[in-house]
């Protein structure tokens, strides 16, 4: 076949990030070629997110100059979509012949259950498009992409059956010295606010022989990090095992004294303080350990956890584990109890501020990164008050602040009326963004002077670039004798905002 270009614009998410790597295996087995400028493709992908209205109207926008592009310049650039804003796996009608649209199909979320299937259209991102949309694909049937390809392009696609399981499918990655590992799929916590339990599929796991050995294969090819990735790593196995393990309702493992060490479940909450008898262990502290034995690989992290079914076992792993990194994102939303009630939230806001101040005590230099929700449906001023409240008290080090709109399939569309105004939400995200800066300043101040291991994974022109262990970005000037991928010791000796300056 001939050789083909193609652009893939990636949206927000390590998650899709990930994905992204396993499309670049694909198509670079299929004789492929990644370039830069979407305006020279033969094929042009977005792995969208939902989670924001913003990601989605980009999309859109960007259809349009790609419409506009093909007909200025007389070229067929093909588009394909997939990641959350795709519910099943379609082609456009104008490579179907004699097919009629059954509306029906189009109100379920579906795999596709064989080759044949895929052969429909009924998926709402088609009219939306306006018949800029070549096809649409979840990015678990993956294995019928050369299938698609070699029925719209009239040519052979070469097929691997290796890719054939999604969580299986190797990843090209872009940095050899990192590799970002897909633990599990999906999300089964359903927020009032969240679409992807919408737009995915309920929570699968992998064994940790799987996870253990594509890490391994990593580290071999050079990788020293390795970042665990799904929506809630901290329930990874709950549905390989015995219901009685796994609290549904709380979404946490269950406490039961009479269990074995190695069983899978965690000891109680107290007084702010985890209590220090009958420890068990949770399948994903298990998995963590047997990661922790890789030779030669330096660093672990993962993301993202939810505060209600952390449990002490993972918090301890920080400390005890010698390549885990002293670093946690996990998601506070907001301060108010009866907002987060409203959210659909299964944890309190003391909940959250006990794991903050066990972390902070075993080690100041903790960094902790949280997600904030700016003005949800119905939250009041003082709600608002309270969250300020948070952020002075918790002093993250990093927020991911969201102006908050309403998503459509979820919970709050259906009950919660968006009521805030956009010039309201503004002035709050602005609030927030400067306590940020405060309390970051003060963080990384507390940086300057020390000695840290950085792992050099990224370089811009004359700056090589990563991150410390607690995940805080440093910048320096590139030396000839230093390489990508090397891991030196520097010394912090600057803040220039958010970032920090070393030397050598």
């Amino acid at each position: 076949m001939s050789i083909k270009k193609y652009y893939i614009q990636t949206f927000w998410c390590a998650m899709n990030q990930a994905d992204s790597e396993k499309i670049n295996m694909i198509l670079l087995q299929s004789w492929f070629i990644k370039i830069s400028d979407w305006r020279d493709a033969n094929l042009v992908i977005f792995n969208t997110c939902s989670v924001r209205q913003k990601w989605e109207d980009r999309v859109f926008w960007m259809l349009t100059d790609i419409s506009k592009e093909n007909k200025k310049n007389k070229k067929n650039i093909l588009v394909w979509i997939t990641g959350c804003m795709v519910r099943k796996t379609w082609i456009d009608t104008k490579y179907l012949d004699n097919y009629k649209r059954d509306k029906n199909n189009a109100k379920k979320i579906i795999l596709a259950n064989n080759e044949s299937s895929i052969f429909n259209n009924d998926d709402k991102l088609f009219p939306r498009s306006d018949n800029k949309l070549d096809f649409t694909l979840r990015i678990e049937d993956t294995k019928y992409l050369p299938l698609i390809l070699t029925h719209i392009l009239k040519e052979p696609i070469w097929k691997d059956n290796s890719f054939d399981d999604y969580l299986k499918s190797k990843q090209l990655r872009e940095n050899p010295s990192q590799a970002t590992i897909v633990i599990q799929t999906w999300c089964d916590n359903y927020c009032t606010f969240c679409i992807v339990p919408y737009t995915r599929w309920k929570e699968k796991s992998r064994t940790i022989e799987e996870i253990v050995k594509e890490a391994k294969e990593a580290v071999e090819n050079w990788a020293k990090e390795i970042t665990l990735v799904w929506q809630n790593v901290n329930s990874y196995w709950k549905q390989l095992l015995d219901k009685k393990y796994w609290n549904e309702e709380k979404g946490k493992w269950n406490i039961d004294k009479s269990l074995p060490l190695h069983s899978v479940t965690s000891t109680p909450f107290e007084k702010g303080r985890w209590t220090n008898e009958n420890i068990f262990k949770s399948p994903f502290r298990q998995l963590l350990e047997e990661l922790n034995k890789i030779e030669w690989l330096d660093r672990i992290r993962f993301t993202s956890s939810n505060p209600h079914d952390m449990t002490q076992d993972i918090l301890d792993a920080h400390f005890e584990l010698d390549k885990m990194c002293n670093y946690l994102h996990f998601a506070l939303q907001s301060w108010s109890d009866k907002m987060l009630k409203k959210m659909n939230r299964k944890h309190t806001y003391k909940d959250f501020k006990n794991m903050v101040n066990y972390l902070r005590e075993r080690d100041p230099n903790f960094s902790i990164s949280t997600d904030i929700i700016v003005w949800y449906s119905w939250e009041t001023g003082e709600m608002f008050d309270e969250t300020i409240k948070a952020f002075i008290e918790c002093e993250f080090d990093f927020v991911y602040n969201a102006r908050y709109s309403v998503r459509k399939w979820t919970i709050a569309e259906k009950i919660y009326p968006d009521d805030i105004t956009n010039e309201t939400k503004a002035e709050r995200w602005h609030i927030l963004n400067d306590l940020l800066l405060e309390s970051l300043t003060k963080r990384n101040n507390m940086m300057i002077w020390r000695v840290e291991k950085i792992l050099i994974s990224w370089e811009k022109e004359w700056e090589f670039f990563w991150r410390t262990r607690n995940f805080k970005e440093v910048y320096f000037p590139k030396i000839d004798w230093i390489k990508k991928w090397d891991i030196v010791n520097v010394e912090i000796i600057k803040l220039d905002k958010y970032v920090l300056k070393w030397k050598i």
